[in-house]
């Protein structure tokens, strides 16, 4: 029953107003086969009733014993007690079998519910990213290629000494200017995306910036974008791929837009840290005027002593096999410091170079910290001819043990999947 009540609950979410993201480590375990009533112990148990009906009978008949119904009240009545106690035993265990049965039948189906649902992916549209590194994905793919680091001597706007890492310039010497002329940037560059896509689609933006920028970029950007594009854009109230994970489970029965703008512009980095501006539009819909778009498979979240099933499941929900990945980007300390997400490619089987396909953005670009997940699907976007499938993996918090995993692949499009026009 418990079981029960535990499959049901699972599928109350899942199908109601409550949208959970797929987990299919909630499901329960398979029922355990239910085990036949033992013959040996119920003869056991037909001997004693028998015998005890016997002497019980001997002991309390007090007339003559014989007749009909002396013997039917010493063999008959303790046969039939057994029996009738027997049949019910017999009802339970088939009750029981049955019930379990449909629990596993039940629970099958809800598995291939969810590995649907966990398979689906948003068209990367267009990008935009500015690094200290470059702005354009084509120069960024150059110097990760010769590897020269970005990283230099910089006073940022919350220090008073110069740190090691890589900074935008422009942003510590007039913030709100620089933000403003983002802003301009990054409006232009959705509105070029989406102007060849109906007018009538709904419009979702994750704005992910550091804590003091808000009051400095929300208003404008909704403005600009509402003003450029002539667009409602809905903000989100979620944050980086988790925000995207929930856009694709409460959003995707009606097909719309989804952009992601990412300032990583921290007062006080670290060592090794880097600034960032990053801007991706998706739709849940493969569009006419995008045939070659790319799609960002569902994020598996996980950690660092997880890598190797967060890997898996991540495969999963771009439903690919691990040879069929051609390279990896990653980001993030639990990642680009020791063994574990090499270890995790190793035991899933993949195939590329962990030696020369495997980048590592950190050492060249800096990390930059929430912007990390974003940075590495922008370039593995623009890579793509040359590489093929890849995986991204990223922690978004340096301090939390949070990695998030993604795959993006190129492929035609599912029989019945509508399209945007």
């Amino acid at each position: 029953m418990r079981l029960w009540l535990h499959i049901d609950q699972f599928i109350c979410r899942s199908q109601g107003c409550l949208i959970m993201p797929v987990w299919l480590d909630a499901i329960p375990e398979q029922a355990p086969k239910v085990a036949r009533p033992g013959t040996r112990r119920w003869l056991l148990f037909l001997a004693f009733i028998m015998l005890g009906g016997i002497a019980l009978t001997l002991w309390c008949w007090t007339s003559e014993r014989t007749g009909f119904v002396f013997w039917f009240t010493a063999l008959g009545l303790p046969f039939c007690t057994w029996g009738l106690i027997f049949g019910l035993r017999r009802f339970a265990y088939k009750a029981e079998q049955v019930g379990a049965e449909s629990r596993n039948v039940e629970r099958e189906a809800l598995i291939d519910s969810e590995i649907l649902r966990g398979q689906r992916c948003a068209w990367i549209l267009g990008t935009y990213i500015q690094t200290p590194a470059g702005n354009k994905t084509d120069d960024l793919l150059e110097v990760m290629k010769v590897a020269a680091p970005a990283i230099d001597f910089s006073r940022p706007r919350g220090c008073d000494k110069p740190i090691r890492y890589a900074a935008l310039t422009e942003y510590q010497t007039d913030l709100s200017k620089a933000l403003k002329a983002a802003v301009t940037k990054l409006t232009t560059r959705v509105d070029v995306i989406v102007q060849p896509l109906p007018s009538e689609l709904p419009c979702w933006l994750m704005l992910d910036c550091d804590s003091d920028l808000y009051p400095l970029v929300e208003e404008q950007l909704k403005a600009e974008l509402s003003l450029k594009t002539g667009r409602i854009f809905r903000l989100m109230a979620g944050k980086g791929l988790g925000a995207f994970d929930a856009w694709l489970d409460k959003r995707w029965d009606t097909p719309g837009i989804l952009v992601t703008i990412t300032l990583s512009l921290p007062a006080s980095p670290k060592e090794g840290d880097a600034d960032a501006v990053t801007m991706v539009v998706f739709s849940n819909r493969k569009a006419h005027a995008y045939p070659d778009a790319l799609r960002l498979h569902r994020p598996e979240r996980g950690s660092e002593g997880t890598l190797t099933k967060t890997l898996s499941r991540a495969l999963l929900w771009a439903n690919i096999s691990s040879d069929a990945l051609q390279g990896s980007w990653i980001s993030g300390p639990a990642l680009t410091q020791g063994s574990g997400w090499n270890n995790a490619c190793e035991a899933s089987g993949v195939e590329f170079s962990l030696s020369e396909d495997n980048s590592s953005i950190d050492p060249v670009l800096g990390y930059t910290g929430h912007a990390a997940p974003w940075v590495a699907i922008t370039l593995a976007d623009a890579a793509f001819k040359q590489r093929g499938a890849q995986v991204i993996a990223a922690q978004p918090t340096a301090n939390k043990d949070d990695v998030w995993i993604s795959v993006i692949t190129k492929e035609e499009v599912r029989k019945g999947t509508p399209k945007n026009g």
